[in-house]
């Protein structure tokens, strides 16, 4: 327990509001990794254990944390998909992903609306 936020009660929240068990369900190893990956990013900021940064600034605690706990199922579909046809190398990978979670919520339906 950290700063009276129970880390394990926090990660089983998680795994239920993205559907983990599902998104496990993938053949590929290196997208269960990333999977991986993403749940315990979550789990690091809804806990403030980690910041995140966005166009080059600290997004507050209180606006990461809302925002993350509005990340579902779809959300980690568009990280993975954004992640995997992404061009350019990417030098921080928690960086990208932290930024690219706390952006799909408010892009997700944008980009649906586009057909993306």
């Amino acid at each position: 327990m950290i700063d009276g936020i129970d880390r394990n009660a926090v990660e089983e929240e998680v795994k239920a509001q993205i559907d983990y068990d599902c998104l496990m369900s993938f053949k590929d190893d290196s997208v269960v990794k990333m999977v991986e990956e993403i749940k315990d990013l979550m789990v690091d900021v809804l806990c403030g254990e980690r910041t995140v940064i966005s166009e080059g600034k600290r997004v507050s605690e209180e606006t990461a944390k809302a925002a993350y706990r509005k990340i579902t199922f779809e959300h980690v579909q568009y990280v993975l998909h954004s992640l995997l046809n992404y061009p350019d190398k990417i030098s921080r990978i928690d960086r990208f992903l932290t930024t690219s979670l706390l952006n799909s919520v408010y892009t997700l339906m944008n980009s649906t609306f586009a057909g993306f």
